[in-house]
């Protein structure tokens, strides 16, 4: 989901190491940004797992404006998006379809969007297993709404692809997928890797993470059958938001994809 903000980032440590070699006598060399991250990093690392709650509040401010600025210029192309397939139709794998009648059958549906729909990077996911207001969750922002999710992808997409390059060596690996019947909830792990090649020094992004996808039963699908959506998504990461910032000006491999001990 929002694994893909972390790549706005760029503009701000771009900005700031463009500074760090353009200082005037007596400026620091050391980029702000990357400064503020590292602070943070030795209390992140003591963690299990890295959540909304418990990553860095510097890191979440810088996420959410980002999101924000990009969702405020989008609004300029509006009146080209309305002559062109809606948000829905070209971000969901299957803006149509029914929901899904069983906990079985929403397993099958997540499975298909990590290893069909390569989600964690082109933001396809089958909207038709997702409660119209449901909230999506992950170490560095939250918000409410199908159609927020959709209107966020929609906006990073073009900046996702262009990093990519022409061709993109990106996946979203699926490890591992099982089900919690009793408290209600879908969980996978997952890796999310990806070079970004167009950037001179070709970053690579390689996060391992973990994500409960809580659901709930309700009977109005087709033909009176049960219709079994996610209420709630909530993704962490196994290793700390400002590590995985890093990972954008640093040599591929140098971040470990994880600092959870197996």
């Amino acid at each position: 989901m929002a694994l893909k903000r972390i790549l706005l980032i760029i503009s701000i440590l771009h900005a700031d190491s463009f500074h760090a070699n353009h200082r005037f006598p007596g400026q620091s060399s050391r980029p702000r940004h990357l400064s503020q991250i590292q602070r943070h990093e030795t209390h992140d690392n003591d963690r299990r797992d890295n959540s909304y709650e418990s990553s860095a509040s510097s890191i979440k401010a810088i996420v959410s404006s980002l999101t924000s600025i990009s969702n405020f210029f989008s609004l300029s192309s509006q009146q080209q998006q309305r002559q062109t397939p809606s948000f829905e139709t070209r971000i969901s794998a299957a803006p149509s379809r029914t929901p899904p009648n069983t906990s079985a059958e929403l397993l099958e549906r997540i499975r298909e969007d990590y290893a069909r729909n390569n989600y964690l990077w082109t933001g396809k996911l089958d909207t038709s297993s997702f409660t119209q207001n449901c909230k999506f969750t992950d170490p560095t922002i939250s918000f409410e709404g199908v159609d927020k999710y959709v209107r966020n992808v929609e906006n990073l997409v073009p900046v996702v692809d262009f990093l990519l390059g022409k061709e993109p060596t990106s996946k979203s690996e699926l490890l591992e997928i099982r089900s919690n019947k009793e408290e209600g909830y879908i969980e996978t792990r997952w890796n999310m890797v990806g070079e970004l090649n167009i950037l001179p020094w070709k970053p690579r992004i390689d996060v391992i993470g973990r994500t409960k996808f809580w659901y709930q039963t309700s009977k109005d699908g087709k033909g009176g059958k049960d219709a079994v959506r996610v209420y709630l998504y909530d993704e962490t990461w196994e290793i700390p938001a400002g590590l995985a910032l890093l990972q954008l000006v640093t040599p591929a491999g140098t971040i470990a994809n994880s600092t959870i001990a197996n």
